[in-house]
This record gives C-alpha cells, structure tokens and sequence, in this order.
C-alpha cells in the first residue's frame, strides 16, 4: 500500500510533463504535415513538371512535350490541393482554441488566400506586356516570392523558427532561380524548395512527439 501511495519520482513527474506538453501541441498547434509537406509535394511535382516541359535553358527543350501553360495548371492544381489541406490543419487546431488564437489562425490563412488573389491579378496584369518566354518564370518568381514572405509571417506569428527559416530558403531560391535564368528555377524550387518544405513538416511533426 505504501508504494502504491508514494509520491512519484522527479523522472516520472519530468516525463508526465513532457507527455502533456507534446499533447497539447498536438491539439492546438496546426499539424505540421499538412501545413508543409503538401505544399513540399506540390512544388516538386508542379515545378518538376515545368522544368522537364521547358529544360534548362526555359525555351521549351525539355525532354518532355509540355507547354508553360499546361506546366502552369498542374502547378495551380496541385497548389489548391495544398492550401486546402492547409486550411483544414489551421481549422482543426482552431476548433479547439478560442479568443486571439482562433483569430490569429483565420487571420493566417486567409492572408494566404488573399495573397494568392492578388498575385493572380497582378500576374495577369504584367504577363500581357512580357515575351511569351518569359512568362511561366515572371508567374513563378511572384508566387513564390509571396509564399516565401507568407511562411516568414506565419513564423513570426506562432513564434516557429523553422517556419520562418523555410521562408527564407523559398525566397533564397526564388531569387537565385531568377538571377541564373532559364529553367533553374523550376528545377531549383522543386528539388530544394519542395525538398525544404517536406523536411520542415516532418521534423516539426516529430518535435511535437
């Protein structure tokens, strides 16, 4: 009866902690899978499929007979999937909080939205005034300029440096894909940039325990 009575140990009071931590980030923090590596997958399938329609050299010498245009729609495509599994991650963890949390998740995705929106129609703006060459990487550099300053705000916001370090790297390989020209920055984005994004959530989710 005594041992059963007795107080438990500092190790055991450590890990019940721990336990109860990891729980809570898993109930209230938006599940990093769907956060992330949707958003990692549909880069390298959205970009692999420009860069292997229009090659290295982004004039359409790819070894696959796919225009920018088709290479555009299934990027979209697959873009849409991710930030409605985004959506439903911020909605889930939202569902359980009330107050500044719930707002400051709403608030995130539909500046994603938003952003998206006005990427669209400023894109369709400018591309009329760019050669037809030019087109896919002008769409491209601008979405991923905003996604990259997205995720950077979303670190800032729930105070998680690896999402704002992904951020970072997005923009990074944004502008050094622009700088090389060409074709790189499809191949650049959906090797390292989908790469990036798939091994944030992941890790993330194992953190979480």
């Amino acid at each position: 009866m005594a041992d059963q009575d007795a107080a438990p140990s500092p190790e055991e009071m450590l890990r019940l902690i721990e336990e109860q931590q990891a729980a809570a980030m898993r109930r209230f923090v938006p599940d990093p899978r769907l956060m992330y590596v949707p958003w990692g997958v549909a880069w390298f399938i959205g970009f692999g499929t420009l860069f292997l329609g229009q090659g290295l050299a982004g004039d359409g010498s790819g070894p696959l007979p796919i225009t920018w245009q088709a290479g555009l729609a299934v990027l979209w495509g697959t873009q849409i999937i991710a930030f409605v599994l985004m959506v439903i991650a911020l909605l889930r963890s939202g569902g359980h909080i009330k107050g500044q949390s719930e707002t400051r998740g709403a608030m995130y995705g539909l500046a994603w939205f938003v952003g998206f929106n006005a990427m669209g129609v400023i894109g369709a703006r400018f591309s009329a005034l760019l050669p037809s060459e030019m087109i896919g990487p002008f769409y491209t550099a601008l979405f991923m300029f905003v996604a990259g300053l997205l995720y950077m705000a979303g670190g800032a916001v729930y105070r998680l440096w690896p999402q704002f370090l992904l951020g970072v790297w997005v923009v990074a390989l944004d502008v050094a894909g622009t700088v090389l020209g060409g074709g790189w920055i499809y191949l650049l984005l959906a090797v390292l940039g989908g790469g990036g994004a798939v091994a944030t959530g992941l890790w993330l989710r194992w953190r979480q325990g």
